[in-house]
């Protein structure tokens, strides 16, 4: 029944231009395009943001996948709807949602943490601003656990658990779990999340959503409340690789931009040869690994799919012979972290000017409003004396990180592959809270540390659970643009992403 009123009431939703109404509204499951569509039809911004807004009022309760909503967003859509069409931007009227470590100019930037509700930023991240540039309104910042430290739940002390749309109970992964659980429930079109350790394409894989962890380095860190500046990166999610590949065009640093939407070819598996390690399929005690026999089957029906869109799929060892540099990454990338931390957060407060409620990490400990799971991380951050510049843990992990990077890249050029593909995690998601299952292995170490990027994209539904599952295709250092040509020709042929019920 609450289906019915949700589905019917976003289907009703009417506003005046004169005496004639405007077409219908629906906000769910839009793409960009549709958007545009919608409104060159003769529907209001205004009229948009006002269906997502009584969508979010009903769904979100239920889910808590936002932080705070942005109460701005009407005006935002009334200035837009001033705008003559001639000169509307690439996302006129596209409703982003925005992880909660984020700047939004005017809205607080809580990083998940209790303790900085009212730490409200007077200007927004880089990357915030290119979007509003270009059309886009922000409708909210969203849920995430406490600094971003959990990859595998969000929960946070700001907002609480964060549910997933396809199952109650069950984890959306972390830390970009808001935005992935609102994209998800069609709550906004695209979103942002950010990556320190897999936190965009886990969350990604257990909501059916794409998302594009870009090289490190190629999409701004500035207006970002930080974990690990180092392999900290914002990155785009969206229901479709078209329209994370829009996203990406706009905060992407540099002149490559145009290159990610020309990249959207139907044919774009032609002659390309794609490698797959069949480890990653097998139950590997020492390393770990015990697959879900479904998400098996999942990975084995995409490979083909691959294969009958034109691609070559060989298989190549990968995690063996790379696992001990991709070990010695990760391991320099959690020995860093506590410097980095404190070095990068102190900056961030400090860049917001004497007026904010907390000036430093040592004032967020005094506070105790965190999660209590978090308390030995924060306490032993704040202990930290060294600079990133001067710690032996951060030399060594950024030596470790080029190691592993040059590992793969070299693997990749010895056997002619031009993409690597693996499935996101090895078993599906498992419930909110708590630890992962015996055997489960997510596979964000092949980029995350690495700083190579990658791009997650949906794969199906589980028979049992009827809960998504994802892929990741990893590509050598700014190939960002063949990472979605790949995944979007992969899309039109498998169309593997089904919404929730």
């Amino acid at each position: 029944m609450q289906r019915a009123r949700w589905l019917l009431s976003s289907l009703s939703i009417f506003a005046c231009a004169g005496d004639s109404p405007e077409p219908a509204f629906s906000p769910i499951e839009r793409t960009l395009a549709e958007l545009r569509a919608q409104i060159d039809d003769g529907t209001s911004c205004r009229a948009i943001v006002r269906a997502y807004a009584q969508l979010h009022a009903e769904r979100d309760p239920e889910l808590r996948a936002f932080v705070t909503w942005n109460e701005a967003a009407a005006a935002d859509a009334e200035r837009l709807d001033a705008v003559p069409a001639g000169e509307r931007g690439p996302l006129h009227c596209a409703p982003i949602v925005v992880k909660d470590n984020i700047d939004v100019a005017g809205l607080p930037t809580t990083g998940g943490v209790r303790a900085l509700a009212r730490s409200v930023p007077g200007e927004h991240a880089v990357i915030v601003a290119r979007l509003v540039d270009a059309g886009a309104v922000v409708l909210g910042k969203t849920n995430m656990p406490d600094f971003a430290l959990d990859g595998v739940n969000t929960l946070s002390s700001a907002r609480g658990q964060t549910d997933n749309p396809y199952a109650a109970g069950v984890t959306v992964y972390g830390s970009s779990g808001g935005t992935a659980a609102a994209l998800a429930a069609s709550l906004g079109v695209v979103g942002l999340g950010t990556d320190t350790f897999g936190s965009l394409v886990q969350p990604a894989s257990a909501t059916g959503l794409v998302a594009i962890r870009p090289t490190q380095g190629l999409v701004s860190g500035a207006g970002v409340l930080p974990l690990m500046s180092l392999q900290d990166t914002p990155g785009p999610m969206a229901r479709n690789v078209a329209d994370a590949a829009a996203l990406l065009a706009v905060i992407a640093d540099g002149p490559a931009g145009e290159a990610y939407t020309r990249a959207l070819d139907p044919d774009g598996l032609v002659g390309l040869t794609i490698g797959f390690d069949p480890l990653a399929l097998q139950a590997v005690p020492l390393l770990g690994l015990t697959p879900d026999p479904e998400v098996a089957d999942l990975f084995t029906a995409s490979l083909a799919a691959i294969e009958q869109a034109g691609a070559t799929t060989l298989a190549v060892e990968v995690l063996a012979p790379q696992f001990a540099s991709l070990q010695a990454a990760v391991d320099g990338s959690f020995a860093c972290m506590p410097v980095d931390f404190k070095q990068s957060l102190d900056a961030y407060l400090a860049a917001l000017g004497p007026a904010a409620p907390r000036h430093d990490l040592a004032e967020i400990l005094a506070t105790g409003e965190f999660l209590p799971s978090v308390q030995d991380f924060v306490a032993g951050a704040a202990a930290q004396t060294d600079s990133i510049a001067a710690s032996a843990a951060c030399t060594g992990y950024q030596s470790a990180r080029q190691a592993a990077q040059a590992g793969i890249v070299g693997l990749m050029d010895d056997r002619g592959l031009d993409l690597l593909v693996y499935p996101a995690a090895n078993q599906p998601p498992f419930a909110a809270g708590e630890a992962p299952p015996a055997g489960w292995y997510g596979f964000q170490a092949l980029s995350s540390p690495t700083g190579l990027p990658s791009l997650s994209l949906p794969m199906g539904l589980t028979a049992r659970g009827g809960l998504p599952v994802g892929l990741i295709l990893l590509a050598r250092p700014g190939a960002e643009a063949l990472l979605i040509q790949a995944a979007f020709a992969l899309e039109q042929r498998q169309a593997p992403r089904v919404p929730p019920p």
